[in-house]
C-alpha cells in the first residue's frame, strides 16, 4: 500500500508540474500577445539588467522566432546568444558560440554580423585553457577576428577586435616559445630551432618573437658547434731510429 501511495503521489506531483508549466506558458503568451515588438524587447532588456538571463531569454527567443527577418528580431537573436554568454560557464559559452556562428552564416550582409563574429571569437578565447593546452580555440578565435576585420574594417568593434587579435597571436607565439625553450633545456637543438622558425614566420610582430631572439642565437650557436667537422688528427712525428 505504501508503494502504491508513493507512486500515486509522484504521478500527482508530475501532473501538477505539467499543469503549472502549461499555465505559465499560456500566461507568457497572453502577456506578449498584448504587447508590441518594442515592448517585448524592453521587457527582456529589463530582466537582463537584473541579470535574470533565463527569464530575459524567453522574451528574446519569442521575438527571434516570431520575427526572424525583422531587424528587431535579428537583434533579439543576438541577445539570446548574449544571455548564454553572460552565464559564464562552459555550457553557456558553447551554446552562445553556436548561436553567434549561426547568425553570422544566416545573415552575411547584416551590419550586426561584425558583433557576432567578434563575440564568436570571445567564446573561443573563453574556452582556451592555457599556452600548453589545445590551441584550437585560439586558432578559431584568430580566424573569426581576421574575417571580421577584413569584412568590417570601420566597425565600431574594430578597435576591440584588433586588441583581442593581438592577444590571441601573442598567446599562440608564447606556446611556440615555451615548447622551444623545453627543447633547448633538454638539448634537442634541432627541435628548438624548428619551433622558433615557426614562431618567427607566423608571429613576427609579437613581443614573444622579440623576446625569443636570444634563445634563437643560442640554438644557432649550438647547432653550428655540433655540425662543425672534427679536426683531422695530425700524424705523430717519428723520431730518428724509429720504424
Amino acid at each position: 500500500m505504501k508503494r502504491l501511495f508513493l507512486i500515486a503521489a509522484v504521478l500527482a506531483l508530475a501532473a501538477c508540474h505539467s499543469s503549472s508549466s502549461k499555465n505559465g506558458e499560456q500566461a507568457f503568451l497572453d502577456e506578449v500577445g498584448t504587447q508590441s515588438k518594442e515592448q517585448i524587447m524592453a521587457r527582456g532588456d529589463a530582466l537582463t539588467e537584473k541579470k535574470k538571463w533565463e527569464e530575459a531569454r524567453k522574451y528574446y527567443t519569442f521575438l527571434s522566432d516570431t520575427f526572424p527577418n525583422d531587424p528587431l528580431g535579428r537583434k533579439a537573436t543576438l541577445k539570446v546568444a548574449d544571455s548564454f554568454f553572460a552565464v559564464g560557464d562552459t555550457e553557456g559559452f558553447t551554446e552562445a558560440q553556436l548561436r553567434y556562428k549561426d547568425f553570422s552564416n544566416r545573415f552575411p550582409s547584416d551590419p550586426n554580423r561584425a558583433y557576432a563574429l567578434m563575440m564568436l571569437a570571445k567564446c573561443s578565447v573563453k574556452q582556451h585553457k592555457g599556452p600548453l593546452r589545445d590551441l584550437t580555440p585560439l586558432h578559431d578565435a584568430t580566424e573569426s577576428l581576421k574575417q571580421m576585420l577584413q569584412l568590417f574594417p570601420n566597425s565600431q568593434y574594430t578597435p576591440e577586435a584588433k586588441l583581442l587579435l593581438s592577444k590571441c597571436l601573442e598567446d599562440l607565439a608564447q606556446h611556440e616559445y615555451q615548447v622551444a625553450t623545453y627543447y633547448a633545456n633538454v638539448q634537442a637543438w634541432l627541435g628548438a630551432k624548428q619551433r622558433l622558425d615557426y614562431l618567427f614566420a607566423n608571429y613576427p610582430e609579437t613581443d614573444t618573437a622579440k623576446a625569443a631572439k636570444p634563445l634563437a642565437d643560442k640554438v644557432e650557436e649550438r647547432l653550428k658547434r655540433r655540425s662543425a667537422p672534427s679536426p683531422t688528427p695530425k700524424p705523430t712525428p717519428q723520431l730518428p731510429g724509429q720504424h
